[in-house]
């Protein structure tokens, strides 16, 4: 056996050239993928060709492109999926606890922990101050028809901002639910377009080698679902995937077999189950998110202005009915207030029409007398066994603070959260990011070695004319 040949050796350098010409492929198709985000960089795998016996031992017959592999690191994409999961989550409670911020008309000062420093503008702190201090005033001139025009449109702007902050509040919940069931219809077009993929992959891999750029849009994909729920996924040993969401099976082997379905409960909350009924725990992603400050820090505010409303309600209703108005009549009917909470709090439109009606004299023939106005006055600091032992002050500033600080405590998590995303983001930018310095290196080699293959090429040419040449 004598070896290659000038046949075999022109055969060696013709491949040698082809396998040049892919390498210097593949690094232009990094370098116009290198403002790609979801781009994996490539990379020709170059393996020696078989050698050929010869009666000196086996020699090399060149090179040759085994594959064309995509630089990836696994554990970090699915790190990120996780981590995306998590960030997503963070961001739609902070939106929701943001927006019942807004709701209260007002921004909270979350490092405080008292109401009335709580607030720049006119609130319900501000406004339950002002209709005490008011019946202050008045029982300093109990029949001064201004200061009951004061006590009265103290207590009228004050209902006003229950009402709005609550109806606020409620749209805030329905928004919400719009957000949830909207979020629940996009995650399960991103679970449909996973499982088209997946099932891409294996076709594509089963007849044409690797998939990498559909496996590029699948990673991309399987955060996009991510930032929506929490998921997981598994591979069997034929390289088919299945996908869990909070724990179910939506997607079996490449197959989609089942989607996420809104339910509503008896409130009008909206939730995600799967297609059976089976209720979803999810706990992350934006469904998640807002789920939890809808059902966490809005209920919770909602709820307990409404209860301050309640209890100023009863308890001012409950004084004025014993007293007598400036004609020394007692109406045990004639409430202060009407309604029954925030949604409704109102102040008698008897008492709008006609001030003198205020019950504020303890006695029928002393109209002069102020025992109602103090006793009114003196409910501004006195503890409520319906409000935890706590005055109304101190109720709405325990309300506010314990809003501001889970909204505080949000915006840390986020905070740290977005630093450990990023951190993983730059792992992996810089395991599979392109690097234009390092692909024109890779052209530079390509283009020498191609160069190279050509020259052999025409030496053996020249080799084979000699030696037709030398036969003649």
């Amino acid at each position: 056996m004598g070896g290659l040949g000038i046949l075999g050796t022109m055969e060696m350098a013709r491949n040698a050239m082809q396998t040049a010409r892919q390498g210097a492929e593949i690094a232009g198709n990094n370098l116009a993928n290198a403002s790609n985000p979801i781009y994996a960089r490539q990379r020709v795998k170059i393996a020696s060709a078989v050698a050929i016996p010869t009666d000196k031992g086996p020699q090399g017959s060149g090179a040759e492109v085994a594959r064309i592999e995509q630089v990836r690191d696994y554990a970090i994409d699915e790190q990120l999926v996780e981590e995306k999961s998590v960030t997503a989550f963070l961001e739609s409670k902070q939106r929701g606890l943001q927006m019942a911020e807004s709701s209260l008309g007002q921004a909270l000062d979350r490092q405080s922990v008292d109401a009335g420093d709580a607030y720049s503008t006119y609130g319900i702190s501000e406004g339950v101050t002002d209709l005490f201090n008011s019946f202050q005033s008045l029982s300093a001139s109990p029949t001064s028809t201004a200061e009951r025009q004061t006590a009265l449109y103290s207590a009228q702007k004050l209902t006003d901002k229950f009402r709005s902050v609550d109806r606020r509040l409620d749209e805030l919940r329905n928004s919400l639910n719009k957000e949830v069931k909207a979020d629940i219809v996009n995650a399960n077009a991103k679970l449909e377009q996973v499982a088209y993929l997946a099932s891409s992959i294996g076709n594509t891999e089963l007849v044409e080698g690797a998939a990498n750029e559909i496996r590029d849009i699948m990673q991309n994909t399987l955060e996009e679902l991510a930032e929506f729920v929490n998921l997981t996924t598994t591979t069997n040993d034929d390289g088919e995937m299945s996908l869990f969401i909070a724990g179910e099976e939506f997607i079996t082997d490449n197959v989609m077999t089942d989607v996420m379905k809104v339910v509503t409960d008896g409130n009008g909350y909206h939730s995600a189950s799967t297609s059976e009924g089976t209720a979803l725990n999810l706990t992350s992603g934006k469904v998640a998110g807002a789920i939890d400050a809808r059902d966490g820090g809005v209920v919770d505010l909602r709820e307990s202005l409404n209860t301050l409303a309640s209890e100023l309600i009863t308890q001012v209703n409950a004084l004025h009915t014993t007293g007598y108005d400036l004609s020394g009549n007692n109406d045990t009917t004639l409430n202060f207030f009407t309604g029954s909470g925030a949604a409704d709090i109102s102040v008698n439109a008897t008492l709008k029409a006609d001030a003198r009606k205020l019950q504020m004299s303890g006695s029928a023939s002393e109209v002069g007398d102020n025992t109602i106005a103090r006793a009114l006055a003196d409910k501004l600091s006195s503890p409520a066994t319906t409000l935890n032992n706590m005055s109304y002050s101190e109720h709405y500033g325990n309300t506010v603070s314990s809003f501001g600080q889970e909204l505080s405590l949000v915006n840390v998590q986020l905070n740290d959260q977005k630093a450990v995303q990023g951190m993983l983001q730059k792992q992996r930018d810089s395991v599979q990011g392109v690097s234009i310095d390092e692909e024109v290196a890779n052209l530079v080699i390509y283009q020498r070695a191609f160069q190279a293959s050509a020259r052999l090429i025409s030496t053996m040419d020249t080799l084979m004319g000699d030696v037709i040449n030398m036969q003649r």
